[in-house]
C-alpha cells in the first residue's frame, strides 16, 4: 500500500486553505440544529438538511482537491496532470481519503441524531443506510464531472442545479431526472430506500471508475 502513503492529507489540506473547513463547517451547523430541535417533528427538517445540504457537500473535497494543481494563472481551467505520482493516488485515492474524513465527520452527525432522538427507529444502521450511499454517490460525481470538464466551476454549477431543482420538486417532476435523494422525512427503513441505497452505491463506484479512466487517458496525453 505504497500509493496511499503518497497522499499527504495535511499537506493537501493546508494546500486548500479555508475550502478544506467547508464540510466540517456545515455538518457542526446540522448538528448544532439538530442538538436545539427537541420535537419529533423537526426530524423531518433535520432530514432535509443533510439530503439536500450535508450529503452533496461530500463532493466539495472531490472538487476543489483539483483546484490546487490547476495552473496559476487561470485557477479555473487546464487542470495539470504532469505530478509525480501515480494516477490513482492522484485521483481515486486522494478523493477516497477525504472521503473518509468526511464520513468520520458524517458519523458524528449521526450519533448525535440517535442520542437526541432515542427512538428503536432511529439507529447508526439506519442513518448509514439512508445517507452514506447519496454522500459516496456525490463524492465520486463531483470527481466525475471535475476530472471530465477540466475545472471547478462547472461541477459546481450542475451539482447546485440540480440539488435546486429537486429541492424545488421534491422528485415528482415531469423531467426523468435519477432522484439521489430518498426523500425520507422519518428516518425508517423502506425497502424502496434500500433499493435506492444499492442504486447509489453502484452508481457512484460506476463514476469512479469512470472517471479514473477519463484521469488515465488525459494524463497520457499530457
Amino acid at each position: 500500500m505504497t500509493f496511499v502513503k503518497k497522499v499527504n492529507i495535511l499537506s493537501e489540506a493546508k494546500l486548500m486553505g479555508v475550502d478544506f473547513y467547508v464540510p466540517f463547517l456545515v455538518i457542526l451547523i446540522a448538528i448544532v440544529y439538530t442538538c436545539f430541535s427537541p420535537d419529533l417533528i423537526n426530524l423531518q427538517y433535520i432530514s432535509r438538511i443533510i439530503e439536500f445540504v450535508v450529503c452533496p457537500i461530500a463532493a466539495w473535497w472531490s472538487i476543489y482537491l483539483f483546484l490546487i494543481h490547476s495552473e496559476e494563472k487561470d485557477k479555473e481551467t487546464n487542470l495539470s496532470l504532469n505530478l509525480p505520482i501515480s494516477t490513482l493516488s492522484y485521483g481515486l485515492i486522494r478523493v477516497t481519503a477525504f472521503f473518509l474524513i468526511f464520513l468520520a465527520a458524517f458519523y458524528v452527525l449521526f450519533f448525535v441524531i440517535t442520542v437526541r432522538y432515542p427512538y428503536p427507529y432511529i439507529s447508526l444502521l439506519n442513518l448509514s443506510v439512508i445517507y452514506v450511499p447519496q454522500a459516496i454517490l456525490y463524492c465520486y460525481l463531483g470527481f466525475f464531472l471535475t476530472v471530465l470538464s477540466r475545472n471547478t466551476t462547472i461541477p459546481l454549477i450542475i451539482l447546485l442545479a440540480y440539488i435546486a431543482f429537486k429541492y424545488w420538486t421534491m422528485g415528482d417532476s415531469i423531467i426523468p431526472l435519477y432522484n439521489v435523494m430518498s426523500f425520507n422525512i422519518d428516518m425508517q427503513l423502506y425497502p424502496r430506500i434500500i433499493y435506492l441505497a444499492i442504486k447509489n452505491i453502484a452508481f457512484g463506484l460506476a463514476l469512479a471508475a469512470v472517471g479514473h479512466f477519463i484521469l488515465v487517458r488525459r494524463k497520457i496525453r499530457f
